[in-house]
């Protein structure tokens, strides 16, 4: 028999390993799929929660983990309640360090563009919105300007 004449039998699908795709996969990327975003009113009930804890030092991990975990877990019920998707601590943690660090960083970049004049006028700079206020209100200067 000549191996160029050779021709592949059609695989049969039920055999174990023939499929182009294993079904556990599929279902798990079924499962996975992302959650909303946090809406305008979710993230306003997040930082205006944080800023009410923020004279407890939770914000600076200073508290016990336990009562750590009970003011996060107060803040995402208090989301919860005009969620449409179901919010965990997680989330919501990883929410606040998410607006924090974004908000750092904008106003870094102001910082650096008003230094940055070199004897001329300052640059323009990044307005920061009414959430982004909010959550500079609760960041201590020196996080951004350095000691």
């Amino acid at each position: 028999m000549d191996p160029r004449s050779y021709e592949r039998p059609e695989e049969d699908d039920n055999r174990p390993g023939t499929s182009q795709e294993d079904p556990h996969k599929t279902q798990e990327r079924e499962k996975k799929k992302r959650k909303c975003w946090f809406s305008a009113e979710e993230q306003e009930i997040l930082v205006k929660e944080v800023m009410e804890h923020q004279h407890q030092p939770f914000v600076i991990s200073k508290l016990p983990i336990g009562r750590r975990e009970a003011i996060w877990q107060q803040i995402v019920d208090k989301i919860n309640s005009v969620a449409e998707v179901r919010r965990t601590v997680t989330k919501g943690k990883k929410r606040w360090h998410d607006c924090k660090h974004r908000t750092k960083e904008k106003m870094a970049r102001n910082r650096k563009a008003a230094l940055q004049t070199k004897g001329g006028s300052p640059a323009p700079q990044e307005a920061l919105d009414h959430m982004e206020e909010m959550v500079a209100a609760v960041i201590p200067e020196e996080i951004v300007t350095g000691i």
